[in-house]
């Protein structure tokens, strides 16, 4: 039962990245492809040939809406509807608890979920609004002092956050062209794009070479790269690292010293925590729409 309970615990970070990254990932993509796309001449630009045939942006955001429109819009609706809920009930989520609840997030994931994530302003306006969403349907769940203290002892190691490095890396298939890169960066080259351009891991290379937050005694990175990060200072990059796919070069952001949070700092997240697993059905978000009046474009919500 105590595995069981600590589980459930690692997993409720991750039902955020589950829920929203391919909502979040989705409204960037169309952000992006539909700037300067209100003119007929954007409308008309060609994205993609195949043979004779053309494919057109217009015809290319009319099968993204018909796909993924309505997750996407109900992803904003939700949004709006947990920020004015807020309002309405007197819910406030202090910089605290966001902050916490961010530390706790990065302590779960391994690199390539958060070289999956989005922009990290976006991650954290998603998860205030399901700290708000927690917070409205928690408030009558009385649990007592004993209850919740037992549940800190029994997964405090959960709650001890150790120090991170913030990493990117580049990674090519030779030293020899490890080498020529960092000749590159010297002369200021943006690592960021040479990650983009040149890496041959393509969960990090997409996102600009960024591992996220790493532990320094993580088991998920290999040991010459921990051995590297540990001797940079921030704003710099290793000399070619071997690892099993070729050659390494990893950038330190910046050193991220370790938590430990006292009961007392974590009792009204357990309190969440232990109050959500007590509901007999699912709460979400859409179960507040009738509080508001809202019209949008596919009806009723489900």
């Amino acid at each position: 039962m105590t595995e069981i309970r600590k589980r459930r615990l690692k997993a409720k970070p991750l039902l955020y990245i589950i829920g929203f990254l391919l909502v979040t990932n989705l409204i960037a993509l169309i952000g992006w492809i539909t700037k300067d796309g209100d003119t007929p001449a954007a409308d008309a630009e060609v994205v993609a040939t195949v043979g004779d045939e053309e494919i057109t942006r217009q015809e290319w955001l009319h099968a993204i809406e018909l796909r993924y429109g309505k997750e996407v819009l109900q992803q904003l609706v939700n949004q709006s509807v947990m920020e004015q809920s807020a309002e309405k009930f007197n819910v406030v989520v202090s910089e605290e608890e966001l902050e916490q609840e961010m530390s706790l997030l990065r302590s779960v994931l391994n690199v390539y979920d958060q070289a999956s994530l989005p922009d990290e302003a976006v991650l954290r306006n998603q998860v205030e609004t399901e700290l708000i969403l927690e917070k409205l349907i928690t408030t009558e769940v009385d649990l007592s002092e004993e209850e919740l203290l037992a549940y800190y002892e029994e997964n405090q190691d959960l709650y001890n956050i150790p120090d991170m490095y913030r990493l990117s890396q580049i990674v090519l298939p030779t030293e020899g062209e490890a080498v020529q890169t960092i000749e590159e960066l010297e002369d200021e080259s943006s690592f960021e794009a040479l990650a983009r351009e040149r890496s041959i891991d393509p969960a990090t290379a997409s996102q600009g070479g960024l591992l996220g937050y790493v532990p320094v005694d993580s088991e998920s990175v290999d040991p010459s790269i921990l051995e590297a990060a540990s001797s940079l200072s921030p704003g710099e990059w290793s000399d070619p690292i071997p690892v099993e796919s070729g050659s390494a070069i990893i950038y330190l952001h910046e050193n991220v010293a370790g938590l430990s949070f006292e009961f007392e700092e974590v009792k009204s997240r357990i309190e969440r925590q232990l109050a959500m697993e007590q509901l007999s059905v699912p709460v979400t978000a859409e179960s507040f729409w009738d509080e508001f009046s809202i019209s949008w474009f596919y009806g009723q919500a489900e």
